[in-house]
């Protein structure tokens, strides 16, 4: 037994040893930190209008689908401004009618009178040119072979024919101002073309606005926190929840920059939650930030005076993680990571 004993001992020192270097070599090659929180898209919900809450259906904690109505805005002044535009846009269609109307009416009419004045004009000159004609020979012949009476019965046909002339083209001169009455109703349909085209922008723009009281929810999330009571005057801008989507959280870990050296995006982390001391989770490195953290401060801290002290900074790294079914995971609460480095 005694010559055993000590090869024994040695046996299991060796081993002891051989286990400690093992565990040592393993854990060279793994990162820890537990300066890490997980975290989440944290939507602000806001009105964009003004007015009194006249409803608050959801509540902190509460489960909301994309599209649901959370907060709805007394809308009454908004119905009634949309009803009198509305109202305007119907007055404008009417009024395009009865012009429409009129001036098909009047093109119709406008361009037979037209024409028919073409006709008694031309006309009428052919006659008046006759008459000239006829006026001119018994002139003429006045005394030899035409008497005084045919004479005379000439000039009055010739006036006559002067008369005609001047009545036909007065009418033609009429019916052509008509057409230029065509074209004003023209101009008119026109306008009446853009103040309807403005009116139903200024409805398309009431119908927003009368949708914006109805504040819905923007995304699949659950509440976090409320900031108004029914009753209350909200204006454009407030804040009135805060929501973030369950399933999609990461970790956000600030790692020293002395222990980047053998990190990659991929490499498997294991996490543990202080909420869930029992519970394990899994994950990935997604991203290595580009800038310590110390980079966003508010207050930079410059060295003006000369004295320095090298302070190890930390870069943020974050992880993917998959949320489990119940939702374990809440922005804010504080986890470990343990980083294997030995996959690259």
């Amino acid at each position: 037994m005694r010559r055993h004993r000590k090869p024994a001992i040695l046996c299991v020192a060796f081993l002891g040893l051989a286990a400690v270097g093992w565990w040592a070599v393993e854990r060279l090659g793994h990162v820890t930190e537990n300066d890490a929180r997980v975290k989440a898209d944290m939507v602000i919900v806001s009105s964009r209008v003004d007015g009194w809450i006249t409803e608050r259906p959801v509540t902190d904690g509460q489960v909301v689908e994309q599209g649901q109505e959370m907060i709805m805005i007394d809308q009454r002044e908004a119905d009634l401004k949309l009803t009198e535009l509305r109202a305007m846009a119907e007055a404008i269609r009417l009024r395009q009618e009865r012009i429409a109307i009129q001036h098909q009416m009047m093109k119709t009419t406008a361009h037979d009178a037209v024409t028919a004045a073409q006709a008694r004009q031309k006309a009428a000159a052919s006659k008046l040119d006759q008459a000239r004609r006829e006026f001119q020979r018994a002139e003429e012949l006045l005394g030899r072979m035409v008497s005084r009476e045919v004479w005379e019965q000439r000039q009055t046909q010739l006036r006559q024919a002067e008369a005609e002339d001047l009545s036909a083209s007065a009418a033609l001169a009429d019916a052509q101002v008509k057409l230029g009455d065509i074209e004003v109703l023209h101009k008119e349909l026109d306008t009446l073309a853009q103040e309807a085209a403005q009116v139903e922008a200024q409805i398309r723009r009431q119908e927003i606005n009368v949708a914006d009281r109805r504040v819905r929810s923007p995304i699949n999330g659950i509440v976090d926190q409320k900031f108004v009571q029914p009753g209350e005057y909200v204006i454009p801008g407030q804040r009135l929840f805060i929501i973030h989507e369950p399933k999609k959280v990461w970790i956000d870990a600030d790692i020293k920059e002395t222990k980047l050296d053998h990190l990659r995006p991929g490499q498997p982390v294991e996490i543990s939650v202080d909420a869930y001391p029992d519970r394990r989770f899994v994950g990935y490195i997604e991203r290595i930030g580009n800038a310590a953290t110390g980079e966003f401060a508010l207050l930079p801290s410059p060295n003006p005076s000369g004295n320095f002290t090298k302070i190890v900074q930390r870069v943020p790294v974050r992880i993917v993680v998959e949320q489990p079914d119940d939702n374990p995971l809440r922005p804010g609460m504080m986890v470990e990571v343990d980083i294997d480095t030995h996959q690259h």
